[in-house]
C-alpha cells in the first residue's frame, strides 16, 4: 500500500536533528546562518528546465540574505508582517481563495478582512480581471499563494499592489523546488516552509524574503521580542516524526493498513490529522516563537544537501508519467502552471469518496487535500468563488512517489473512471 504522502526526510536527517536538540547553541548566529545560506541560493534555473521544459526564466531569483528572516513558520511570518505593517481595522485583504485556514484565521486576528479571490483551475491562481473585480477602496494587502508546488508568474498583480499601495504577500509554502527559485522579485515578501510534509523538510521553521528593508527591520524588531522555542519541543517534535515516518514506509503502511482492515476499521488515517504542525493548539500563541537552534540547525543542514532540484524534478516526472496514461490530463489541478513540481498531483472527481476506495484497494491510499480550505466569503461579499469550493470538494490526492514503477502507474491510471475526467470546473 503507498501511503498518501511520504516525509521528505532521511533517517541521517532524523538522527543529526535529535542530536542537535541535545547540543547548546546561539540561536541568533544560527538564523544569520541559514538566512545568509537561504539567499545566496543557485541561480541557473536548472531545475525549472528539468520539470517543465522551459529555460525557468519566469521566476528570477530574488533573494539575497540582507533580505531574508529565518521564523518558526509562515505563519510566523505572515502574523509579524500584519503585525509590521499596521493596517487599519477593518481593512481587506484580497487571498487567493484556497489556502490553509490558519492563513485567514490571522487575518481576521488582526482586525483585517479576508476577501476570497477565486482561481484559474490550470494555473492555481486568480486572473488580473479577477483580482481587479474583488479590490475596493478598502482593500489594502494581497495574499496569493502557489498551490500543489505550481510556480507562476504574478503578471501585472505587482504592478496594481503598487499602484494602489497595497501589501503584496507571495506564499510559496507548497512551492519550494530547491535554490532556484526565491519568490516573484515584484511581491514585497516571499513565503517558504519547511514544514513537516514540505519539500525538504526540517519538521518546521520558515524562510521569509521581504524586499521592502522598512518592513523587514520592524519585523526584526518585533520578532526580537518573541520567546525561543525550546529544545525540549523540538526534541518531542522529532521524535513524533521519526515515528510518523517510519509508519509510512510502505511495508510498515501496508501492514497497518491490514491491521486496521482486521479491526474494523474502514481507514487508518489519523495520520493527516497527526502531520498538523499546530493542530490542536492556541495558534497565536504557538506562531509567536523564534525558532531555536536546533531546528535552525536542521534547516541549514536540508539547504545545503545537494539534490533537492534533482528530486523534485524525479517527482514532477513521475506525475507527468502518469498524466500520459489519462485519457486527458487538462483537469488536473494546475497542470498549464508554467511550472508543475507536482508537491501533490490532485484530480478532480465527482465522488472523492468512491474514487478513494477504489484506489486503496488497488494498493493506493489517496487522500483529500484536508489541510486545505476555501475562504469564507465576508457577509455580503458577491463574488462567487466556484473554482475554489470545486476544489475543496472534490480533489482527491494521487500518492506518487519519485521514481514510481511503471506497472504501479499502470495500475493507479486504470483505477481513475474516465467519467471523472472533465469534472473541473
Amino acid at each position: 500500500m503507498y501511503p498518501p504522502k511520504s516525509f521528505d526526510i532521511g533517517w541521517p536527517d532524523l538522527a543529526y536533528a535529535m542530536a542537535a536538540c541535545g547540543r547548546g547553541g546561539d540561536a541568533g548566529r544560527w538564523a544569520a546562518t541559514v538566512e545568509r545560506r537561504f539567499g545566496d541560493g543557485g541561480t541557473d534555473g536548472s531545475a525549472h528546465a528539468a520539470q517543465d521544459g522551459t529555460d525557468g526564466s519566469t521566476h528570477a531569483p530574488s533573494g539575497g540574505a540582507d533580505r531574508c528572516l529565518a521564523t518558526l513558520s509562515v505563519r510566523s511570518a505572515l502574523d509579524l508582517a500584519l503585525s509590521a505593517a499596521a493596517l487599519p481595522r477593518g481593512s481587506e485583504v484580497l487571498m487567493s481563495a484556497v489556502t490553509i485556514p490558519d492563513m485567514w484565521r490571522i487575518v481576521t486576528e488582526h482586525g483585517l478582512v479576508p476577501v476570497p479571490v477565486d482561481l484559474d483551475a490550470g494555473t492555481l491562481l486568480p486572473t488580473a480581471a479577477q483580482w481587479e473585480a474583488a479590490a475596493t477602496p478598502r482593500t489594502k494587502a494581497v495574499v496569493v499563494a502557489h498551490l500543489l508546488g505550481t510556480q507562476a508568474p504574478l503578471g501585472p498583480l505587482p504592478e496594481l499592489a503598487a499602484r494602489h499601495g497595497w501589501l503584496l504577500v507571495e506564499d510559496c509554502a507548497q512551492a519550494y523546488s530547491g535554490p532556484d527559485f526565491r519568490g516573484s522579485p515584484g511581491a514585497d515578501m516571499s513565503l517558504f516552509s519547511f514544514g513537516p510534509i514540505k519539500t525538504a523538510t526540517a519538521l518546521g521553521g520558515a524562510v521569509a524574503v521581504v524586499r521592502d528593508p522598512g518592513l523587514l527591520a520592524s519585523m526584526r524588531a518585533l520578532h526580537r521580542e518573541w520567546p525561543l522555542q525550546g529544545q525540549g519541543d523540538q526534541a518531542r517534535r522529532v521524535a513524533k516524526y521519526a515515528l510518523l515516518a517510519l509508519l509510512t514506509t510502505r511495508p510498515v503502511y501496508t501492514g497497518a493498513v491490514a491491521a486496521a482492515g482486521a479491526l474494523g476499521r474502514g481507514r487508518t488515517s489519523g495520520l493527516q490529522d497527526a502531520v498538523g504542525a499546530f493542530a490542536g493548539k492556541d495558534l497565536l500563541p504557538a506562531i509567536r516563537h523564534r525558532p531555536g537552534s536546533a531546528l535552525l540547525a536542521l534547516l541549514d543542514r536540508r539547504l545545503r544537501a545537494a539534490g533537492t532540484a534533482r528530486a523534485v524534478a524525479r517527482r514532477a516526472a513521475t506525475a507527468r508519467r502518469l498524466m500520459a496514461r489519462l485519457p486527458d490530463p487538462a483537469p488536473v489541478y494546475g497542470a498549464s502552471a508554467p511550472v508543475h513540481t507536482y508537491w501533490l498531483c490532485a484530480v478532480p472527481t465527482p465522488d472523492p469518496a468512491a474514487t478513494t476506495a477504489r484506489l486503496r484497494s488497488a494498493g493506493f491510499d489517496a487522500a483529500r487535500p484536508t489541510t486545505l480550505g476555501a475562504v469564507p466569503a465576508p457577509p455580503g461579499h458577491r463574488q462567487g468563488a466556484r473554482t475554489a469550493a470545486h476544489l475543496v470538494r472534490h480533489a482527491v490526492c494521487l500518492p506518487l512517489r519519485p521514481g514510481m514503477p511503471e506497472r504501479a502507474l499502470d495500475r493507479m491510471a486504470a483505477v481513475l473512471d474516465p467519467e471523472d475526467w472533465g469534472t473541473a470546473p
